[in-house]
């Protein structure tokens, strides 16, 4: 029908909150490196994700929305308008330095919306599958906090290194932020949901 085709850049520069949260998401991160090498349409992409197009169009407007996608062509396949993207980018570089939002309030709210896209995903899988969600007031010396954030992200290195085509794929998801919590020593929120 329609083909307006583009060349991705080689690399984009991501520096207003509204693109980089929609860009720190797994899936869509995901999309993106599939539409860096090619143009695909949602059917497509879900295909080789292996999950419902209805679970991806969402994410989709949203990359479109801040231009991290450009549609390239629209064809007629019979009763539909199958429309195909492209990434804006081969490549993606964060460059928060210049918003004049908060860093510690953007780092929170990335997070936050990480875990939303998986508590939607969660409840629309017919599998159960483990969770572990953990709270825990602590008292942390300035001093030690590089400390403690370079042993989280040394034990989470460890155990990605051993993975493998097999099992469950999962995220990590780990923030340390002053709290209004009252300061009672060992006080935890710990859940941990075993999959059937």
């Amino acid at each position: 029908m329609s083909n307006y085709d583009i060349q991705p850049m080689p690399t984009m520069t991501i520096n207003s909150d509204e693109q980089i949260r929609a860009y720190i998401n797994p899936t869509r991160m995901t999309i993106l490196s599939y539409l860096a090498k090619e143009k695909q349409s949602v059917s497509m992409i879900a295909q080789l994700l292996k999950v419902h197009p209805a679970n991806l169009t969402h994410h989709f407007k949203v990359l479109e929305k801040v231009g991290l996608i450009k549609l390239v062509e629209k064809r007629e396949t019979g009763k539909n308008l199958e429309k195909l993207y492209r990434a804006a980018a081969f490549q993606f570089i964060v460059d928060a330095e210049n918003e004049t939002t908060n860093k510690q309030v953007l780092g929170l709210i990335i997070l936050r919306d990480n875990l939303n896209a998986s508590i939607q995903a969660l409840k629309s899988q017919t599998k159960e599958k483990d969770v572990l969600a953990v709270i825990k007031t602590v008292r942390i010396d300035q001093q030690k906090l590089s400390r403690f954030a370079t042993r989280l992200l040394d034990l989470a290195n460890e155990f990605g290194k051993s993975s493998s085509n097999k099992g469950e794929v999962y995220s990590l998801n780990a923030s340390i932020y002053p709290t209004e919590a009252v300061d009672i020593p060992g006080q935890e929120i710990s859940i941990r949901v075993d999959g059937d």
